[in-house]
C-alpha cells in the first residue's frame, strides 16, 4: 500500500426531480482522516441516503453519517490495525444509532421510520479495511491494475422494485453487511443516484472509465482536511452530463493515496 497521505473529496447535490418539487437534498456524506496513536493515517468515510417517503429522512441521513464518523473514527484512533472494529462493534454501533434516532423522534414528536435512511461506511487503515452497508448505493475500490476498479459493496434492493433496506427498520441487524479486507489506495462511496452512471447493473461490474479521471485528478491535489464539500465534485454532479442520466439526489465520497499518473500532478 502507498505511504502517501490521503487525498479526499466529497459532495452532495440535490436531484433535479427534487428541485422541481421544492424538496431538499435527502442525501448526506462526509469523511475524515484520523491520525492514529502510532502516527499513521486512517480514513473514515460514510454516505447515507434518506428514504424519499420518510418526512425527516434528511435528518436521519445526516445523523447516520455524523454518528458513524464519530464512533468508527474514535475506534480507529486508538487501534489503527482496526482489530476492535468487528461485527460485534458494528452491531453495537447500530443499536446506539437506533437509540439516538428514538430520542430524536421522541423530542420531535415523530416516528422512528420518519428518519429512514441507508448507510455506506468505510474505515481504511495502513494494512486493513472495514466496510459497513445497509441499503442501496455502493462502494468501489481500486485494484492492483492501475486505473481499474471493482466493487466491495453492491446495492441492496428489496423484495419489490425500487425498494431497499434502512438503518431504522426493526431487523436492520439481520441485513447489515459487514465486510473486512486488505487496505486499498482508492475508494469511492456513492448513493443510488449515481449507480446507473458508474455501475453495470446487468453484469454486476464497475464502469472503470467513469472513475479513472476523477481519481487521477484527486491524486494530484494536496491533502485537504477542511471537511468542506469539494467544489469540483459539486460542479460535476450538477452538470448536464450527469443530470441527463439521473434526476435523483447524488452523493459521492472519494479518497486516494495512490500516486497520480504522469502529467496529472
Amino acid at each position: 500500500m502507498s505511504q502517501r497521505r490521503w487525498r479526499t473529496a466529497f459532495a452532495s447535490v440535490v436531484g433535479t426531480s427534487h428541485i422541481k418539487t421544492g424538496t431538499s437534498c435527502q442525501d448526506a456524506g462526509g469523511c475524515a482522516v484520523i491520525e492514529a496513536a502510532d502516527g499513521s493515517e486512517v480514513l473514515v468515510a460514510a454516505v447515507a441516503d434518506g428514504a424519499g417517503t420518510a418526512t425527516r429522512s434528511e435528518a436521519g441521513a445526516w445523523l447516520a453519517v455524523k454518528h458513524f464518523l464519530e464512533a468508527f473514527g474514535e475506534a480507529a484512533r486508538t487501534e489503527p490495525c482496526l482489530g476492535s472494529i468487528d461485527r460485534a462493534f458494528a452491531d453495537r454501533w447500530l443499536a446506539a444509532f437506533r437509540e439516538a434516532v428514538c430520542r430524536l423522534a421522541e423530542a420531535e414528536g415523530r416516528r422512528v421510520r420518519d428518519y429512514s435512511c441507508t448507510l455506506l461506511g468505510a474505515v481504511i487503515g495502513p494494512s486493513s479495511a472495514t466496510y459497513i452497508h445497509i441499503g442501496d448505493g455502493a462502494i468501489v475500490v481500486g485494484t492492483e491494475e492501475p486505473g481499474e476498479y471493482t466493487w466491495v459493496v453492491w446495492p441492496q434492493h428489496g423484495e419489490y422494485a425500487n425498494t431497499t433496506h434502512f438503518l431504522t427498520q426493526e431487523d436492520a441487524d439481520a441485513v447489515l453487511v459487514f465486510e473486512t479486507g486488505p487496505a486499498v489506495d482508492e475508494v469511492a462511496l456513492f448513493s443510488d443516484g449515481i449507480e446507473r452512471l458508474v455501475l453495470d447493473l446487468s453484469s454486476n461490474t464497475v464502469h472503470s472509465p467513469a472513475f479513472r479521471p476523477i481519481f487521477n485528478w484527486l491524486a494530484g491535489t494536496e491533502p485537504d482536511r477542511s471537511e468542506r464539500p469539494s467544489e469540483a465534485l459539486v460542479a460535476y454532479l450538477s452538470s448536464d452530463h450527469v443530470n441527463r442520466r439521473t434526476d435523483d439526489d447524488k452523493t459521492i465520497v472519494m479518497a486516494t493515496r495512490a500516486i497520480p499518473e504522469a502529467g496529472c500532478g
